[in-house]
């Protein structure tokens, strides 16, 4: 089972095929992560960049002239009313997110959702329902799964036999965020959602269904939490989540295997150890050098999902298969708390 799980990786460009001519995409949102869907986009033939909406006329002005972008929009019922996209690639800001997605999946038009996808497993699970209820294709924009230099690593596990153990280490300097700023107050209060969801669902990528999560957590005061938990996946793999918030920032990633492991620190770099001795470096696909890591695999997968009205194959994650992220994510909230023991010595 666990080798359909690792895809076959190209390093050759995708085109929109023939026989459906071009898809017309539009973008909901003008930020960072726009712009990065956009370089994407503007590389595939076939794809037509027909409308963006921003409530900053100004950002998405800049980014429509950069890409050839047909019209500029401040409301995205407008542009969806006037551009007519046949897909759209929402990146609107955390708190719009479930309004915009509820929106453009209730006109019945395929949309990739830039994570999370909602902050509970019921916004998650509202939108998946409206999805269902429309026929709606639907991605969630998790570009980690999409990394070639960790389908390289699961790979070289596999070939050795099963997965056994999957570690990630998700360390976030929680008090430094908060000090700069960058966000609203809120977001930082759910930030297991808000970013660290990323290394989280790659537990799920690799381990596939959650059976079991125990552990702890810790609170420090003046500080960010500590998160140390088991999970067993009904397939067989254990896994082991460690997350200290305000230590040294960075994701991490151990595939442990029969006499071999996959190692990432950080996650863009990797390299496969053997009980031999034997070390070999991953070397990431042009791909994964071109662009953001990941984006251009996930964005063609979506855009080739919509071409070929079929939904998208492993890894990607629509709204039903993100809600068990969610899931996992609300089981880690409820760890049992331990308190800090602060007698003197």
């Amino acid at each position: 089972m666990m080798d359909d799980f690792v895809s076959e990786w190209t390093n050759q460009r995708w085109h929109i095929p023939p026989d459906v001519g071009e898809l017309r995409v539009a973008v909901a949102g003008a930020g960072k992560m726009a712009r990065q869907h956009l370089e994407v986009c503007r590389s595939i033939k076939g794809v037509r960049l027909v409308g963006i909406a921003n409530r900053s006329s100004n950002s998405a002005q800049e980014l429509a002239g950069l890409f050839e972008i047909e019209k500029v929009f401040q409301d995205v019922g407008q542009m969806l009313d006037q551009s007519r996209p046949d897909a759209v690639i929402i990146t609107v800001s955390h708190a719009a997110t479930v309004p915009v997605s509820s929106l453009v999946l209730s006109r019945g038009i395929p949309c990739l959702i830039e994570k999370p996808a909602g902050f509970s497993v019921e916004e998650t699970a509202t939108l998946a329902r409206l999805a269902k209820q429309n026929g709606v294709l639907n991605m969630v924009a998790l570009n980690r799964r999409y990394f070639s230099i960790i389908h390289h690593g699961m790979l070289a596990v596999l070939q050795q036999g099963p997965i056994c153990s999957i570690l990630v280490e998700a360390h976030e300097p929680i008090s430094d965020y908060r000090s700069r700023r960058d966000f609203d107050a809120w977001l930082y209060d759910e930030w297991l959602v808000a970013n660290t969801i990323h290394a989280i669902d790659l537990l799920r990528m690799i381990g596939g269904d959650v059976s079991t999560v125990s552990g702890f957590r810790r609170n420090v005061p003046q500080g960010g939490e500590t998160f140390s938990a088991a999970i067993a996946f009904e397939r067989g793999p254990l896994g082991h989540f460690v997350s200290c918030w305000d230590s040294c920032r960075g994701f991490g990633l151990k595939i442990m295997g029969h006499g071999v492991a996959a190692e990432f620190w950080p996650l863009e770099q990797g390299f496969v150890r053997y009980d031999t001795g034997r070390r070999i470096k991953l070397r990431p696909d042009p791909l994964d050098i071109d662009f953001r890591p990941g984006l251009y695999a996930q964005d063609v997968s979506f855009l080739e999902a919509v071409a070929t009205k079929s939904p998208a194959p492993f890894p990607a994650s629509d709204l039903d298969d993100n809600q068990k992220t969610m899931q996992l994510i609300e089981s880690l909230r409820d760890l049992p708390q331990l308190a800090i023991n602060v007698s003197s010595r």
